[in-house]
């Protein structure tokens, strides 16, 4: 998926080695849905986790859209089972379980900004990062097609907003905006880095089949079903992960 804007953006980028990361620590990254991590920077986890950079995870969403109308996968069964997945995968990539928020929005209708439910997750936010002070916010991309990746998008830029003693840079992933044809020239960013992470391809491929709910047809009665397509899949099979550095 997006192979040519992927080389583009590759020759285009800033080389996010260890010195960098390590300036950018400690790492917060959001995640729309359990798998995202893995598709849009599983690389960067499995780098930093290796260099003793200790990244937490928060996940915005309980995942429990995938697979609609199930009798046999009620939302909370699945919602539970994804949790695992995500667990187990971030464990792949080096991230133990204490390391790792589960925020619970409903997967597929985002809490409005004006609800007093979004400032209780902003809220929520900051006391599971109070004491850890990261230095860098990892989002999707702002213009990701999915309403999730957007919402968390958007929570990244409140939370960082919302700090009054520094402001962490903000960093955006890419995941389903790899689709965008013309994004080698309209993804706006400040700056665009490339994480040299072939050495993390098995790693990668390892965690992204922890993910068993969304790799394989293992729900067979669901009404309506999502399945990573293989040009997804192979998002962890490129040897470069692709960064954009956000304007203030």
């Amino acid at each position: 998926m997006g192979e040519p804007a992927w080389a583009a953006l590759v020759n285009q980028a800033f080389n996010l080695d260890a010195t960098v990361l390590d300036g950018l620590s400690p790492l917060l990254i959001l995640a729309p849905h359990p798998d995202d991590e893995t598709l849009g920077c599983g690389g960067l986890i499995a780098t930093a986790s290796k260099l003793g950079l200790k990244p937490r995870v928060a996940y915005l969403t309980d995942g429990a859209g995938s697979h609609t109308g199930s009798p046999t996968w009620p939302p909370k069964r699945l919602a539970r089972v994804r949790r695992q997945e995500a667990l187990a995968a971030l464990e792949v990539l080096g991230v133990p379980p204490e390391d790792v928020h589960f925020m619970g929005w409903p997967d597929g209708a985002p809490i409005p900004r004006e609800d007093t439910a979004y400032a209780a997750s902003l809220r929520e936010l900051r006391d599971c990062s109070d004491g850890f002070k990261p230095w860098s916010v990892w989002a999707p991309w702002r213009e990701e097609r999915h309403c999730d990746h957007v919402a968390a998008n958007l929570l990244a830029s409140d939370y960082i907003a919302s700090i009054d003693t520094r402001e962490p840079v903000k960093m955006e992933y890419l995941v389903w905006g790899w689709a965008d044809p013309d994004l080698a020239h309209r993804h706006g960013a400040k700056g665009v880095w490339g994480l040299m992470c072939g050495g993390e391809i098995t790693r990668r491929r390892k965690a992204l089949a922890c993910h068993e709910t969304q790799m394989t047809p293992m729900i067979q009665d669901a009404a309506e079903a999502f399945q990573v397509p293989p040009d997804l899949a192979a998002l962890t099979d490129r040897p470069v992960e692709i960064f954009l550095e956000c304007r203030r």
